[in-house]
């Protein structure tokens, strides 16, 4: 597992969010299994279950997700599950 900080982008390009942690579970060298994290953002920014976004990773990487569970955990933070769509490049 990996850590990064991203940004989230809407499918238009405009940001929705920056400087949001992001732990990412990658496939294995030639592994054709997508990746999947999960992101920590507060209360403020709202992504849908269901809905494609944009994630730019502070490495440079690119790529789509599907927002998988959007969990409060009773704080301002919430934890969101999400799942790569196309390999990050």
């Amino acid at each position: 597992m990996s850590f990064h900080r991203c940004s989230i982008l809407l499918e238009d390009g405009d940001v929705m969010a920056q400087d949001v942690p992001v732990s990412l579970q990658e496939p294995a060298q030639g592994d054709d299994a997508m990746w999947y994290g999960t992101l920590t953002i507060t209360h403020q920014v709202v992504l849908q279950a269901g809905q494609r976004y944009h994630l730019v990773l502070d490495d440079g990487r690119r790529g789509v997700f599907l927002v998988r569970r959007n969990t409060f955990a009773g704080d301002v933070n919430r934890a969101v599950a999400i799942h790569g769509m196309e390999p990050l490049g």
